[in-house]
């Protein structure tokens, strides 16, 4: 119980260090992810889908991969990630996350189809793409972090999360 506790208390400290309200909240995506059932571990391929004709959504790229760097702990597993221009996207098969950058409103229908194809975890800060049951999970920065998990795209990509999760998340 103090472990889950203390798990849940980590994402919540977290939003001290939250970017700007249009780039993703990097190091709470990585504890999303460590809340996955069954639990991640070793590498978890994660693919950082952009449009490089999108200034805002190769900027939001740019900092999700500085922020991954050469890799990210999410509980016992690290996350390690590629761009993946989403022209060239194709599927998603070899990937376990798919970051969704904002500037991709009308690319969001074959994410979601290629990520329930997979079964990818898609994460975005583009709250439109939750609300629409296109990214399993959303997360905000401002005026407060914020994460919104969309129950029929979890459902859809057979993403699950723990219980203790789901109780501090916002679930649509």
């Amino acid at each position: 119980m103090f472990k889950s506790w203390s798990s849940m208390c980590a994402v919540m400290v977290l939003v001290v260090a939250a970017p700007s309200s249009a780039e993703l909240n990097v190091p709470i995506a990585a504890r999303v992810v460590s809340f996955l059932q069954p639990p991640p571990s070793g590498t978890v391929a994660a693919a950082i889908l952009f449009d490089p004709d999108n200034a805002a959504s190769e900027a939001e790229a740019n900092a999700i991969e500085r922020s991954i760097g050469s890799g990210l702990a999410a509980g016992r597993s690290a996350i390690r990630a590629r761009r993946l221009p989403i022209g060239t996207m194709g599927s998603l098969s070899g990937f376990d996350i798919a970051f969704v950058t904002t500037g991709l409103r009308a690319e969001q229908g074959g994410i979601a189809a290629a990520a329930a194809r997979s079964s990818v975890l898609t994460i975005s800060s583009d709250t439109a793409c939750v609300q629409a049951s296109r990214c399993v999970v959303g997360i905000t920065s401002a005026p407060k972090t914020q994460i919104i998990v969309n129950r029929a795209a979890a459902r859809a990509s057979k993403i699950r999360f723990g219980s203790a999760f789901l109780m501090l998340v916002k679930e649509i």
